[in-house]
């Protein structure tokens, strides 16, 4: 008996099929919108138009918008803010990227309606930067910033062999006096001073010290900064430092590294170290004083350290001592020679730890509890510089003034010093309370 087989279906026959099948579906439904359109959908509606204006079609504005226009553009005048032009410096162009404002960007200012209606003392106002500054207030009252002159002021430079150096004006004022940042301790009370050291090496380091510290803290820049050192110095002083340089000076052992080549050097003549301190001073303008870098060995040398403090001192500069030079030395002969002269207590980042360098402040605060006065010193170190703001902000509530360095620098009294002549200006003593 034969067994009958089902032929397989043909593929193309199957194709044909599903794509008509396909088409009517669609076309079905394609068909049912276009009818609906014809019934529901404005004609006029259906192509494109474009409308244009040759002319103005309305006599007057809509009121309502001007008045709009009229607030925002009072709006916009109140809250500009006027930063320093720097256009006129040349620098590295290495500009940071850890937060820090850098000079010439727009200071952000918003009115904020909200906090000034539910401030019943606030009286209005605008906030710039999360502070709020009310009528008759500027931006520098409310954050306690006080942009300093701009170097170099009249009178206080001159110059020699093809180098502008510092000098006591003609009318008796000292750089030690006028590029000093103000201060006042009307009540009297204990005063800190800190010097952060080492900038103007690290870009962004340095841009971190001279924006986020107090302007109560004194900046000392090395004097081969990555960028032009006197742009650093205008910097530090529009946002209210005040600024030392510091001068590298022998040490008993540098170890790998390699001497400064102006380094003060103990042994050499007074030509020679007179001829380094020149070129180092004239590197920059707007310093009040001089940070020494290392010098242990410079120090002990007195025949060779005497004449540089006496120039120092007949050009009304300040030296800062970090607390490498030996304190009975330099407090005999920073009296001969009438030289302002400041000496830091402590290092306060000798260990680079979060739990050291608390000490260290700790001990300042002690200090000045028990003496009236204390003053330290620390290097660039972002570490530094986070754990020094944060001190700072916490000083107010302990009864402390933070003070700048000037304030500590005091010359002998004239009546201590046997004959000559007033070198360094004014002799007045800084306005700190030696009782605490």
């Amino acid at each position: 008996m034969g067994v009958r087989r089902d032929a397989e279906p043909s593929p193309l026959r199957t194709g044909l099929v599903h794509t008509g099948l396909s088409l009517l579906v669609f076309g079905g439904v394609a068909g049912l919108v276009g009818a609906g359109i014809q019934l529901v959908g404005d004609p006029a509606d259906a192509g494109p138009r474009r409308t244009l204006a040759l002319f103005e079609t309305q006599d007057e504005a809509d009121p309502a918008l001007k008045a709009r226009l009229k607030t925002d553009l009072v709006t916009t005048a109140a809250l500009a803010v006027e930063t320093p032009d720097y256009a006129d410096f040349g620098g590295s162009g290495d500009e940071p990227d850890l937060g820090v404002e850098a000079p010439g960007e727009t200071v952000q200012a918003s009115a904020d309606t909200s906090d000034a209606e539910g401030d019943a003392d606030s009286g209005g106002g605008v906030r710039i930067n999360g502070q709020l500054v009310r009528p008759g207030e500027s931006y520098g009252d409310v954050v306690r910033v006080i942009s300093l002159e701009r170097a170099p002021v009249a009178g206080m430079t001159e110059r020699i062999n093809g180098v502008t150096l510092p000098r006591v004006s003609p009318d008796g004022r000292a750089p030690a006096d006028v590029y000093a940042r103000p201060f006042a301790n009307p009540q009297n009370k204990p005063v800190v001073a800190l010097v952060v050291g080492g900038l103007g090496i690290n870009t962004t380091h340095t841009w971190s010290a001279i924006k986020e510290l107090p302007p109560e803290v004194t900046l000392s820049f090395a004097p081969d900064s990555s960028a032009n050192l006197q742009l650093w110095i205008n910097r530090a002083r529009a946002a209210g430092h005040e600024v030392l340089i510091e001068v590298p000076m022998e040490a008993y052992e540098y170890g790998r590294m390699k001497m400064h080549p102006q380094t003060l050097r103990a042994g050499a003549s007074e030509a020679q170290n007179i001829a380094r301190l020149q070129t180092l001073l004239g590197k920059a303008t707007g310093y009040f004083g001089l940070l020494n870098y290392q010098g242990a060995k410079f120090g002990d040398d007195e025949a060779a350290m005497r004449p540089v403090l006496e120039a120092i001192s007949q050009r009304g500069l300040a030296l800062v001592d970090d607390g490498s030079l030996d304190a009975s030395r330099m407090d005999r002969l920073s009296g001969t020679t009438r030289l302002r002269y400041a000496r830091a207590d402590a290092t306060i980042d000798a260990k680079l730890s979060a739990d050291d360098i608390t000490s260290s402040l700790m001990d300042l605060e002690t200090t000045a509890l028990e003496k009236g006065a204390a003053f330290g010193s620390g290097y660039g170190y972002p570490l530094t510089i986070e754990m020094a703001k944060s001190w700072a902000a916490s000083l107010e509530q302990k009864g402390i003034l933070l003070a700048p360095v000037s304030a500590l620098s005091v010359a002998t009294p004239i009546e201590a010093v046997q004959g000559g002549a007033v070198r360094t200006g004014s002799l007045a003593p800084a306005p700190v309370n030696p009782a605490g």
